[in-house]
């Protein structure tokens, strides 16, 4: 019945549709009007309104953006200008000031004079009763004490504290931004798998509730897809107001109005598949502008110490005049000349003043010492968090790629099979998610990745240039290793495919039992015939115990065994002592990393090890437990011989399944 209602149904969606067009069809324009398309508006644009201005940013431009739009670096911009006029005030200090002081000085006629006296002024300090003084004045001083050299060295000193803070504060800007930028990238690429798995849950419920229509699966299938694609909405909304705040977050730092959109570049358009960490070195702190500004500050606070002993030091100073003191103007030039006053300032005492300010200053300069230890472990911290960050996030972008391809494929697969009733709706609920959280695992790598490598740079927009033109690995990617067994290494004498003869003749006491089924023997050496082999060679120094398996008469597995001990700090230090002693070249590979992972014991699971075409040689300390126990171990496996016994066990498996069952 539904099939046939689907076509009339379609059809009068289509004539509504046709009609609604058709009637709301505006008239033709008149002759000599002009018609504009107008650009469909936005709506990519979470809790915003829409808008039909859009900006595509680039992270080097967001970074641009920030630094000429940011509060914070226009504040150390402002604290380095004030710095630069307290330098040009200093310097002004040391050179001569030149006035033109014009003075008239008038006074009262005296009232004690004899008859006929002409009028004289009343002051005894007057020279007349209007007396005019112009004269152009230089004075300074001489800087014999050092005090205003030292003021001048202490202005210096904290214009280049305060460049340094500049460039602290660009470099933490533009850091800011680097993170907001990618920031806003996960949040929309969250957002987008939140919206496809979203669209995955409903097509699921959809489906579902088909089949429950068609009577073949239960109600309880119908409400748990349902819930599920509640929960896949309730996600959606949330990465929505996740890339909203993260959207406004780099509005702030780049000044770009609400009313814009703003676009961004896909994270997989640069995938980083390597890099060349050689030249990043710990002595690059040593450049960071922290210890540039403290450094500077530390100079600046001896310079104080200097200024504050020159105190009680003697000054000399000078004043020179060159002008006219006249009662009046017509004898002038008789009233013409010049003066020079030079004086000799000696502080005596000033109750211990400069000497506290000396010691302060001491004080303070010690505490930028101690403040630059800090900063150094502080940077060197975040030196070697952020190259380990970096390579790191290497690691798990190709790790998770190839996740988020297999966990696609099973999606596919285990939909299929739902479709033709061979896989539950769990399945599908646990594939989904899956499939989303590899997906966004990879992008976070990414995102790590860049974020790690800007915080190894200097100056965090070298980055750009470093990356424009493609990446190089990091190193050489280490060769397979293609030693056969006969080039295995020699443990003391003892090498794969030796015949139990030739092992006898190492070791006369030596026991092997009988061989299995399998063609596989066993033999086990205790302490005597242990040190028999380490008369022989002292790589068997301390061992406890040595297993040996032969298949078909040829050794094909040693196993060297230490006491239980918990002396070894982690695998990686018992390698470190163990690995020169076989001699072998290739790259130590922990066993997730293994090519045959067939292991004899579960101590086995931690072991480092190298695999060659006809060997594999593995060392561990075995898994601790809760007192630290520790099992150290070696292994010699014989890769041949072990594909052969576990062909000789399958094809057991095969006949024992193809017996009849009683």
């Amino acid at each position: 019945m539904k099939n046939r209602l689907t076509f009339p149904l379609s059809v009068f969606l289509i004539l509504s549709f046709a009609f609604c067009s058709m009637a709301q069809q505006p008239t033709q324009p008149a002759p000599g009007s002009r018609q504009t398309d107008q650009p469909p508006p936005y709506y990519d644009y979470p809790y915003g309104s829409e808008t039909r201005n859009s900006r595509t940013l680039s992270v080097q431009e967001a970074v641009a953006l920030a630094l000429d739009h940011a509060a914070a670096l226009r504040q150390a911009q402002f604290d380095e200008l004030s710095a630069t006029e307290d330098v040009k005030q200093a310097r002004a200090a040391l050179l001569p000031q030149f006035n033109v002081p014009l003075t008239y000085w008038g006074t009262t006629p005296s009232t004690v004079r004899n008859p006929g006296d002409p009028l004289t002024f009343s002051f005894v300090s007057s020279s007349a009763i209007n007396e005019t003084v112009g004269t152009l004045s230089v004075t300074g001083t001489i800087d014999v004490a050092g005090r205003l050299r030292a003021q001048m060295a202490r202005s210096r000193a904290l214009l280049e504290a305060a460049h340094a803070g500049t460039q602290i504060a660009r470099r933490n800007l533009a850091l800011a931004t680097i993170d907001a930028y990618y920031g806003l990238v996960l949040a929309r690429q969250r957002r987008r798998l939140a919206d496809e798995a979203l669209a995955l849950a409903e097509s699921f419920a959809a489906v579902t509730e088909e089949q429950h229509a068609r009577g073949s699966i239960e109600e309880t299938d119908v409400l748990r897809a349902r819930s599920a694609a509640r929960s896949r909405r309730d996600e959606l909304e949330q990465a929505r107001l996740a890339e909203s705040i993260a959207l406004s977050q780099l509005r702030v730092l780049t000044g770009v109005d609400y009313a814009t959109y703003i676009a961004v570049v896909r994270l997989t358009d640069h995938v980083p598949n390597g890099a060349d960490f050689l030249r990043y070195q710990e002595d690059s702190i040593n450049a960071r502008a922290e210890l540039t500004q403290l450094d500077a500050q530390k100079r600046a606070a001896i310079q104080d110490r200097r200024a504050a002993r020159r105190e009680l030091f003697p000054q000399l100073t000078y004043t020179l005049n060159a002008g006219f003191d006249a009662a009046n103007f017509r004898p002038l030039k008789r009233y013409s000349g010049g003066d020079a006053i030079i004086t000799l300032n000696v502080p005596i005492f000033n109750f211990g003043a400069s000497k506290s300010r000396a010691k302060q200053a001491e004080l303070r300069a010690r505490a930028l010492d101690a403040q630059r230890e800090t900063q150094v472990l502080e940077l060197k911290q975040e030196f070697y968090a952020a190259r380990a960050g970096a390579l790191s996030a290497l690691d798990r972008i190709r790790d998770a790629a190839d996740a988020a391809t297999a966990s696609q494929q099973n999606l596919n697969l285990v939909f299929q099979n739902y479709r033709s009733k061979k896989s539950s709706l769990l399945e599908i609920i646990d594939a989904q998610s899956n499939y989303s959280a590899t997906r966004l695992e990879y992008y976070q790598a990414i995102v790590d990745y860049l974020s790690s490598r800007a915080r190894l740079e200097i100056d965090p927009t070298q980055i750009f240039k470093t990356t424009a033109g493609g990446s190089s690995p990091t190193s050489v990617p280490t060769a397979a290793c293609t030693l056969n067994r006969d080039q295995a290494p020699s443990l003391g004498g003892l090498r794969l495919g030796m015949t139990e003869a030739e092992v006898r003749q190492l070791v006369p006491s030596v026991a092997v039992d009988k061989p299995d089924e399998l063609g596989v023997s066993r033999a086990e050496l205790k302490t005597d015939a242990v040190a028999q082999l380490n008369r022989l060679s002292s790589l068997f120094e301390g061992v406890d115990a040595i297993s040996l398996e032969f298949v078909d008469g040829r050794l094909s597995f040693i196993r060297a065994a230490y006491p239980v001990t918990n002396k070894w700090s982690s695998k990686d230090q018992f390698l470190s002592v163990m690995a020169p002693k076989f001699q072998l070249q290739g790259r130590w590979k922990p066993f997730y990393d293994w090519q045959n992972k067939d292991v004899r014991d579960s101590e086995d699971l931690r072991d480092l090890g190298i695999e060659c075409a006809g060997f594999r040689l593995s060392v561990g300390i075995g898994i601790e437990g809760l007192g630290g126990d520790q099992t150290p171990h070696y292994e010699l496996d014989d890769m041949v011989a072990a594909r052969v016994v576990k062909q000789r066990e399958e094809a057991r498996s095969q006949r024992d399944e193809q017996k009849p069952k009683p």
